[in-house]
């Protein structure tokens, strides 16, 4: 569970900002399950989440541009002369394991210039490690000799978090498991579309889930009866081993989309026929049966846009709920209806659906969510955050608590009319002018 999010120093982000998700009004809580960001496009509001991608990607070491033998990815500022001369930071609060801990870096162009964690077993500060450069200094809980070992192997530009994970040490593991498998992305650059409709695909696939996967496509009321998904279409072929360059067998696809298997053992081996599904185009295998005087199936890509952004949602919304993941989600708008989005909303926010406590964190230019659904606020006002830049092109990240607001406003109609900023100024003389032939025009 996150508590917060502090961000120096990347991209549009020039001064710390900090996405705070301790509530302001319910006390008993420990963190809120719904966060959304508002803002103008190009305020930074992306640049947020971005910089949390960032560092789970680092701590998991699954950023390409960091697998390099020199230097550190560094995305600074750009728009002064010394940002980009100075580190950026990334640290965070969060619940693992039932316990509070605090994990942060700062990087430079050539190495991680610091890093800490430090725990709260019962509520008091235990310092695991803290790193100044190639200096290194580990509380009681963590400073065995194989550890100060370790140190010695971490090189220059990589994350002790992520070596001390990968030897197995004890100590620092709840952090990176958090990280690993309990922070989760969602977008709509084509890696992770692929990502979400591979997973939908799965759970639709296992029986203990592909209940859950159709009954959230029809509570969506896209007319769709049904969802299922086709079993796939292979072929074998036996060839001599030298054929196959050491391997035992090779998976490609054929054309008109069939999946061919040659191998070069007495038998298939089981776990080359448990990936032939993964290897299934979505776009062609999953049918929806939908209602009409005459019911009929259509694929993936026959759907309209909306359909297939909420079947790729479908398997990342179940497992947050189910794991109690904390989503995040860029621009959770786009192509979702305002009612679907509403729900999906409620769902975190409501117990009896999200009994682990997961988190849905997302930018949104729909104000609708602003408003009142069925007579009551959907976002409480500290689920709400805002976005803008100013002259020097700077994004600040504010929440509307700062605004000390009352309960019961409508927050849609204040925020559209200006009352707290982050909208864009655009003036129809302007627009007008923009379009209009001009001096210079041909």
């Amino acid at each position: 569970m996150l508590l917060s999010f502090r961000i120096a120093n990347h991209r549009s982000i020039k001064t710390e900002q900090e996405f705070d998700l301790r509530p302001v009004y319910r006390k008993d809580e420990t963190s809120i399950r719904v966060a959304a960001i508002y803002g103008p496009n190009a305020s930074g509001k992306s640049n947020i989440l971005n910089g949390l991608r960032f560092m789970h990607d680092a701590v998991t070491e699954q950023n390409p541009e960091w697998r390099g033998t020199e230097g550190v990815p560094q995305h600074p500022f750009m728009l002064d002369a010394e940002s980009p001369d100075t580190p950026s930071s990334y640290a965070v609060d969060l619940v693992a394991e039932g316990i509070k801990h605090s994990y942060g870096f700062s990087i430079d162009r050539n190495r991680v210039a610091e890093e800490w964690l430090y725990s709260y077993p019962a509520g008091r500060k235990q310092m695991l490690f803290e790193r100044t450069g190639e200096k290194f200094r580990f509380g009681r809980a963590f400073g065995s000799p194989r550890v100060r070992l370790l140190k010695e192997l971490t090189p220059d530009n990589g994350l002790f978090l992520s070596y001390a994970a990968r030897a197995k040490i004890e100590e620092p593991r709840a952090v990176f498991d958090w990280f690993h498998q309990f922070l989760w992305f969602a977008s709509d650059d084509h890696t992770n579309i692929s990502h979400m409709r591979r997973r939908t695909m799965e759970m639709l696939a296992a029986p203990e889930t592909s209940g859950r996967i159709r009954r959230l496509i029809r509570a969506a009321d896209f007319g769709i009866l049904d969802v299922e998904r086709e079993a796939p279409t292979f072929s074998i072929e036996k060839v001599d081993s030298s054929e196959l360059n050491g391997a035992t067998a090779q998976l490609f696809y054929e054309t008109g989309g069939e999946i061919k298997v040659r191998h070069s053992g007495d038998e298939l081996p089981p776990e080359v026929l448990l990936r032939i599904p993964s290897l299934q185009d979505p776009n062609k295998s999953v049918l929806f049966e939908h209602a009409g005087i005459r019911k009929a199936k259509f694929s993936l890509d026959q759907e309209s846009r909306g359909t297939r952004a909420w079947f790729e949602a479908a398997g990342y919304l179940i497992g947050a709920l189910e794991n109690g993941w904390t989503l995040v989600i860029d621009e959770l708008d786009t192509s979702l209806h305002p009612v679907l989005l509403a729900h999906m909303v409620k769902l975190f926010q409501d117990p009896d659906t999200n009994p682990r406590g997961a988190q849905l964190l997302f930018t949104t230019h729909d104000t609708s969510l602003l408003g009142r659904h069925g007579g009551d606020e959907l976002l409480r006002r500290d689920e709400i955050w805002f976005m803008e830049k100013n002259g020097t092109g700077e994004s600040a990240l504010f929440p509307l608590t700062d605004f000390k607001p009352r309960d019961g406003l409508n927050w849609e109609r204040r925020y559209l009319g200006g009352a707290v900023g982050a909208i864009p100024y655009v003036t129809s003389s302007d627009m007008i002018s923009a379009v209009s032939r001009g001096e210079g025009d041909a």
